[in-house]
């Protein structure tokens, strides 16, 4: 049987179907920018975000978000992030051939520009796979950490690096913490988007998207309400009745991100943080989420962040890079 080439996949751009993304396998990670509420949300605040389908003899094999615009109405560039999304069952020689395709659609000659970032591991294998595809990289790779939540409760607690067990043991027997789960309701998580929003003008850093935030539950209310694998998951610790830490994950499918995370200076005493993961994480687990995504490493700027984040004790996975 010959091999799939460009020519025998076909490109369809249209409106999001969340129903597509019932197709998609249980054991891959979803990463958040191409589950169909966030691609959504961006439309919400006046982005030009549409489905793309490839298909194969007029069988979907995968399907992806991407943005559009448009400079000096002739100039056209796409932006493609962590995807496409494989539908089961798909060969590596047909991802490869979906790859190039997708590739011929966009081409500079036509000022038809794609910034592409594949998930993708940043392995020679891949790199030589996105090279014959035509592409070319024009940044280095994000570095993430995807936790696998499959397995038990207490196994996940085994893989933890030793001296973060011991700081989550010492804020759970100190009898001083308690966390509170909650959901999509603002006046639940608005206290920590108010304090990340204070500490990012305090420190002149720019990081997460906080205003998303909101758009995101309210986009998961309207067309997923009632599924609690979609919208937002607060974690509180309190310390009395002072919030001393907590977090915001946004959820999307079989899959959440670790979005926005605070601790003051007696929640890092009592290592609030320690328990508001992975309360957090047992939380996520009885949803039936299956993967973590931590949402990035920054070992520059942000050392501290990411030894606590690799203290869950998965490893690191840097990304192919952005590709043109």
């Amino acid at each position: 049987m010959p091999l799939p080439s460009a020519a025998d996949i076909q490109l369809a751009f249209g409106d999001i179907d969340p129903d597509l993304w019932e197709s998609l396998s249980d054991d891959q990670p979803l990463p958040l920018q191409q589950h169909w509420a966030y691609g959504q949300t961006l439309k919400a605040i006046g982005a030009d975000i549409q489905q793309l389908t490839l298909s194969q003899s007029g069988t979907p094999i995968a399907i992806a978000l991407v943005g559009k615009r448009r400079f000096y109405r002739i100039i056209r560039m796409n932006s493609l992030m962590r995807g496409p999304l494989w539908l089961p069952g798909v060969t590596k020689d047909e991802q490869a051939a979906g790859l190039k395709a997708l590739r011929k659609h966009h081409s500079p000659w036509r000022w038809n520009f794609m910034l592409f970032q594949p998930e993708l591991a940043d392995t020679p294998e891949d790199r030589a796979v996105l090279k014959a595809g035509g592409y070319r990289r024009v940044m280095t790779g994000y570095s993430t950490i995807w936790t696998d939540l499959g397995p038990s409760v207490d196994t996940l607690r085994a893989s933890l690096n030793g001296k973060w067990r011991n700081q989550l043991t010492k804020a759970e027997s100190s009898g001083k913490l308690e966390t509170v789960i909650g959901g999509r309701k603002q006046h639940q998580y608005a206290w920590l988007t108010d304090r990340e929003a204070d500490q990012q003008t305090q420190r002149g850093y720019q990081a997460v998207p906080i205003g998303l935030v909101p758009i995101y539950a309210g986009i998961a209310e309207r067309f997923a309400k009632g599924d609690d694998s979609v919208g937002v998951m607060s974690v509180t610790a309190l310390a009395g009745r002072k919030k001393v830490a907590g977090a915001i994950f946004m959820l999307h499918g079989n899959s959440a991100t670790y979005h926005v995370g605070w601790s003051g200076d007696e929640g890092r005493n009592l290592n609030a943080q320690n328990k508001v993961l992975w309360d957090g994480i047992v939380a996520l687990k009885e949803r039936g989420i299956r993967f973590l995504d931590l949402g990035g490493l920054n070992t520059a700027d942000g050392a501290g962040i990411a030894r606590f984040k690799l203290g869950l004790g998965t490893d690191p996975v840097t990304l192919a890079g952005t590709w043109l």
